[in-house]
């Protein structure tokens, strides 16, 4: 069950193009949470003052060890408008009220005995962390491919380097790696690896999904998207986020974030969660 938490701020971290990472005290989510949740977050104001009125959904990036402060959940988020703007100002100390864990996570077993290939797009790398993770402690194999507009766009490369695992990297400018899209960083392992059981994992802009999944399911691998929906709730209520699959339309908060690439219409689907830009 969710839980619905007031939980402190204990570190805001600051990197480029507005991008910020939140380091909150909240040991109840952290002990519950699968790779691919999120949480539903708001500044935690007097009753009389709810501005902004919705939370924001974002996808729990880490858990780490605060020391004294007991467990900690992070959350990466990006500026895009006044939601975003009042979390990026939080300070140490102040309060965040936060509904979670929510969704469904990702899948583990479907990377059993595969070579897993993550592939993020900028605030999309937060989702597929917590996964990367879980699947080395199972002994599988994991390679990420991260892509943004520029070496600035790119955020938490160190947080996967500590993971020991192959990284590669895109950038539409060719300010780092390769110059491109993530989708010539993955189509040049899709040539490498062919005939290997191949499992791809993704996260990111809409339009990047839907080629990752192409190319995916392409050559001959299984594929499992990260969608991002604008949701006002976040666990079934406003029916704001309803996407579609082949077999019925579903709602991203409670059937997703997480769905089968294969079983996803994306013409009807124009959304944005990311972990949601608002």
């Amino acid at each position: 069950m969710p839980l619905v938490i007031e939980a402190p701020v204990i570190e805001n971290r600051k990197y480029p193009n507005d991008n910020y990472v939140l380091a909150v005290r909240a040991p109840e989510i952290a002990d519950q949470v699968r790779p691919g949740q999120f949480v539903m977050a708001a500044e935690a104001l007097h009753p009389i003052l709810p501005s902004p009125l919705l939370k924001r959904a974002l996808a729990v990036y880490t858990i780490e060890d605060g020391g004294h402060f007991g467990r900690l959940i992070t959350l990466l988020l990006r500026v895009v408008g006044d939601g975003t703007h009042r979390l990026a100002r939080l300070r140490p100390g102040d309060r965040l009220e936060l509904v979670g864990p929510l969704g469904n996570g990702f899948d583990i077993s479907a990377s059993k005995g595969k070579l897993t290939i993550l592939v993020a797009g900028g605030t999309g790398i937060a989702s597929v962390y917590l996964l990367a993770r879980e699947l080395l402690r199972n002994g599988e194999e994991v390679l990420l491919i991260y892509g943004g507009r520029s070496h600035e766009d790119l955020v938490g490369i160190k947080d996967f380097e500590s993971l020991n695992i192959p990284i590669i990297i895109t950038t539409e400018d060719g300010s780092a790696g390769i110059a491109g899209m993530v989708t010539d960083g993955l189509t040049d392992q899709l040539e490498r690896i062919s005939g290997r059981h191949l499992h791809v994992v993704t996260c990111g802009p809409n339009p990047m999904m839907k080629a990752v999944a192409k190319l995916a399911l392409a050559a001959g691998g299984s594929c499992h998207i990260s969608v991002e929906a604008k949701m006002a709730c976040g666990f079934g209520v406003c029916l704001g986020c309803t996407v579609k699959t082949q077999s019925a339309y579903r709602l991203a908060c409670t059937h997703g974030p997480v769905f089968d690439a294969a079983e996803f219409v994306w013409e009807d689907n124009e959304l944005a969660i990311e972990p949601v830009r608002l």
